[in-house]
């Protein structure tokens, strides 16, 4: 009999909506102080790995585009989601929130790495502004 090694490895983890996304962060964030997170997915938005980008304060995380660029390119990625957490119960997005969010879109259309959502969420829940149509 033949050795089938396709039997053994592990089929990719897809990443097809924020909800998804959404689960695969909340149990790894820190929920006493703002992170900024990235998801970097294939062409076939099959998870190419994930990365806690920046630890901020209680209500602030702040991350240049470079730091995310740096790491899209490190994992070959062909789109990104990117996500930070509010530690309070809203997860409705702020305005520095949706000024960040379109700085990074401007350059990831740039760069041709497309941001496909950015998610906002907490213990309680999520913001997608792919959902929400602000993307």
């Amino acid at each position: 009999m033949l050795f089938d090694i396709k039997a053994f490895m592990h089929k990719p983890l897809k990443i097809e909506n924020s909800n998804a996304a959404y689960l695969l962060l909340l149990t790894q964030h820190n929920s006493d102080c703002e992170e900024f997170w990235a998801i970097f997915l294939n062409h076939q938005l099959e998870l190419l790995g994930h990365k806690l980008l920046h630890r901020g304060t209680l209500n602030y995380c702040k991350i240049h585009p470079r730091d995310l660029f740096r790491e899209a390119v490190k994992h070959n990625a062909y789109s990104i989601i990117i996500a930070h957490n509010h530690t309070s119960t809203s997860c409705e997005p702020s305005e520095p929130d949706i000024k960040l969010t379109n700085q990074l879109r401007k350059v990831s259309k740039l760069i041709e790495i497309p941001i496909i959502d950015h998610i906002i969420f907490n213990n309680f829940g999520f913001f997608s502004f792919k959902e929400k149509n602000l993307f």
